[in-house]
């Protein structure tokens, strides 16, 4: 339910018994909280954990997170509770999304305005110790980002995306197959993933950045976030 019509952008609207998900009166008192999960807090945990039941992540291993807005503040925090203890790396080209990177729990926020892939490695190498990357995802999904993360992937590496901001990408087909790279898609959620982001939520283990907009001021939010965009 509000995935194509019919949408959500109304006060109330009706589903299904079988759609609801019980929520506690505590966090039932911040809708604004709980509504993000469904979306941009669902999506990138999908991706996650298929990186992590792929066995890319954990100890002494680097995972990165390409992107930093609606989709990567929160898969920052995903890749510290669901990584097993490998370091946390986030790619962004704004100085205010590497700060939220920090503040959500990345060990390392990278700029790469500008840079090439052996200047984030020289980068990678002076902060990890490490020159390549064991796991990315990648909540961009142009084909400047799927391209310089398959650059900066280390043998065996994959990359998850979830951002649709390019129609094709493209890769050299032998550093793909002669490093055994994995190329993996994931797209929104389930029920299943909804239920364990919302008790995470609920849990108190995930941070929000969220502004509240009044629902007459949809049109005009939606505008000047469009605005935003590369």
């Amino acid at each position: 339910m509000g995935f194509g019509p019919p949408g959500g952008f109304a006060e109330y609207m009706a589903v299904e018994g079988r759609h609801a998900i019980p929520v506690s009166e505590d966090a039932a008192r911040t809708p604004e909280f709980l509504a993000p999960m469904t979306d941009a807090g669902m999506t990138p945990y999908r991706g996650m954990t298929k990186l992590r039941d792929a066995g890319k992540l954990g100890p002494g291993r680097t995972v990165a997170v390409t992107g930093v807005g609606g989709l990567g503040s929160y898969a920052v925090q995903y890749a510290k509770l669901l990584g097993g203890g490998a370091t946390v790396v986030a790619f962004a080209r704004a100085g205010s999304a590497l700060d939220v990177a920090t503040e959500n729990g990345a060990d390392y926020a990278i700029n790469v305005t500008d840079k090439s892939a052996g200047a984030i490695q020289d980068e990678l190498e002076r902060l990890t110790g490490r020159r390549t990357i064991d796991a990315i995802l990648d909540c961009a999904g142009s084909e400047e980002s799927i391209a310089m993360g398959f650059d900066l992937l280390g043998p065996e590496g994959a990359l998850a995306a979830v951002g649709l901001m390019s129609q094709q990408v493209e890769h050299r087909q032998f550093p793909f197959v002669g490093t055994e790279l994995s190329y993996l898609g994931s797209f929104w959620g389930n029920h299943l993933d909804l239920v364990e982001v919302l008790s995470l939520a609920e849990a108190g283990r995930i941070k929000h950045n969220v502004t509240k907009v009044r629902l007459e001021d949809i049109n005009e939010n939606l505008e000047a976030g469009a605005r935003q965009l590369p």
